[in-house]
Parts: C-alpha cells; structure tokens; sequence
C-alpha cells in the first residue's frame, strides 16, 4: 500500500467529511494490492463454488485470509482518518469482499442498486453535525465507469431529513452526486449518509471490498472468536498495540475513556488517548 495521492490533510478530509457525509481518498491501494485482493476472492469463491455454501460476498474475510486482509484493515492512513471521526474507539465490524456477477444494460436501465443509510445509522433529528457510530472505508477493484456502477452518494443526508419512499428508492435521486471512483481509491462513509451502487453492465466481475469500523462498545457483525484473528490478538497484545486489539473486540481502555467526565472537547480527548496508544506500543527488536 503506499500514501494516498490527495492533496489534502487529514483535518481537510474530515471538514468535508463533516460537511458531505463522505470523502475520497485517491490511490491507497496499489496495483498489487488490487490484484491481490482480487486472488483473494477467487480463491474463496472456489472454495465453496458448487456447495450449499456458494456465495459471491464473503464476510468474517480477515479470519478467511489474514495474512491478505489485515493490512487493509490497519491501513494507517484510514486508521488515523477514522479515530479522527470515531475517536480511539475503532472495532472492525465487517470487513466484506464481494463480487457482483453482471446484469443487462436492458435490465438496468434507470435503476440504482437502492438507497440506504448503513449499519448503526439512524434517521437525522438535527442538521448539526453528529458523530456517527460507524463509517464505511469503500473500494472497489476496478475503475467504476459507467458501464461497472459508479458509487452513488446524496451529499449531506447524513444531516437533512431526506425521505425515500419505497417505489423510488431503485430510481436516481434528483441530489445525487455519481461517484466514478478509480481502482484503489478508498471512499469513507458517514453512517448516515444515503447511498447506493449501480447495476454493473460491463460484462464482467465488479468487485467490491469494504471496511467497516463502529464504536468499540457496539456488537461486531464480523466473528472474531476464530483462530486466525485470535492469532492478531496475541501479537497485538505481546507488542501492547491498543489499536489492533481494539479492531478486533479487545478494547482495554474504555471503561475509563467511556467515563472520563465529558467536560473537554471530545477532538481534543481523543488525540490525547490516540497519541497515548501509539505511545505505549512496544516495537520488537527487528522493528527498530
């Protein structure tokens, strides 16, 4: 993986992060990373190809290959983007590798996917901003062009009352913004925020990979009970790396940072408890 390509600033990121409900990070994942990931799906996909099993979206897939996924999954640049909106609370929740079979262009005409908000969301009582439970750090393996299903966001409705009544919740949406993201670009999503894909005509595969980060005190959708990720938590916690333990369930510090009082800003709290964990990890001698 190499640095993002934005010009921007962590804080510039998150003040349209604030304002539109997502931002775009371009070029985090490589070529390599791509090609890898896609091998990666392949080889599930043939593993249960043909069986009661068969599925083209894949969950639990840092326990299915760790080794691949991990990194994505701690990117630091995404990490530190996330505990700048989630605070040092990040658990991973789901991490979701998927591939979405092609439809016709007859089929697909003036449809969406469907609009939704995600997981943990809840409808907007205020236009203030609200910190969300969750966010989505969405990429794709391939260039969305038209023909593969750009991402479809509605800029701001992580903030606004909008409605969607059920006929028109397959239909474009008259404040739709068409996301044609690159291969490797990461878009990281309030919540909150409205959102759909579109029908992939292109003929071929489009695959989809999602991260996907709550508050560490809410359930996990993703099962991280199994030997592989279990195998995570025991060198985190050897190196006493708060952070990975965090993303897989084992948060250390939260009966504390849970009742710290609330009477500073929580930014500023949490770039003190983020600072703090990257602190206290002890690097191993071949690290140094």
């Amino acid at each position: 993986m190499t640095p993002s390509k934005s010009n921007k600033s962590l804080a510039e990121h998150y003040v349209e992060f604030k304002e539109k409900g997502y931002t775009l990070f371009e070029g985090v994942y490589t070529p390599e990373d791509i090609e890898l990931h896609k091998e990666t799906y392949h080889r599930l996909f043939e593993s249960v190809k043909g069986t009661a099993f068969e599925t083209r979206w894949f969950a639990n897939t840092c326990e299915l290959a760790p080794t691949q996924m991990l990194p994505a999954v701690a990117n630091p640049l995404i990490m530190d983007f996330a505990e700048l909106v989630l605070g040092p609370f990040v658990q991973l929740d789901n991490l979701s590798l998927a591939g979405f079979p092609p439809t016709s262009k007859a089929e697909a005409q003036g449809k969406v996917s469907g609009w939704h908000r995600d997981r943990w969301a809840a409808f907007p009582s205020t236009e203030d901003y609200v910190s969300p439970l969750s966010i989505n750090a969405i990429s794709y393996l391939q260039e969305l062009t038209d023909e593969y299903g750009p991402l479809r966001v509605i800029p701001g409705s992580h903030r606004q009352k909008v409605y969607i009544n059920k006929e028109d919740r397959n239909k474009p949406h008259r404040d739709e913004q068409v996301l044609n993201l690159k291969a490797g670009d990461v878009a990281v999503t309030h919540n909150g925020l409205i959102h759909s894909g579109t029908p992939n005509t292109s003929g071929d595969t489009r695959y989809f990979f999602s991260v996907y980060y709550n508050k560490s005190w809410l359930k996990p959708t993703d099962n991280h009970n199994g030997p592989n990720v279990q195998g995570i938590i025991k060198d985190a916690r050897s190196r006493n790396d708060h952070r990975i333990l965090r993303l897989f369930g084992v948060d250390e510090q939260l009966d504390v940072r849970a009742n710290s009082g609330f009477l500073d800003a929580d930014e500023q709290l949490w770039a003190q408890w983020a600072a703090a964990d990257k602190a206290a990890i002890r690097i191993g001698e071949g690290e140094r």
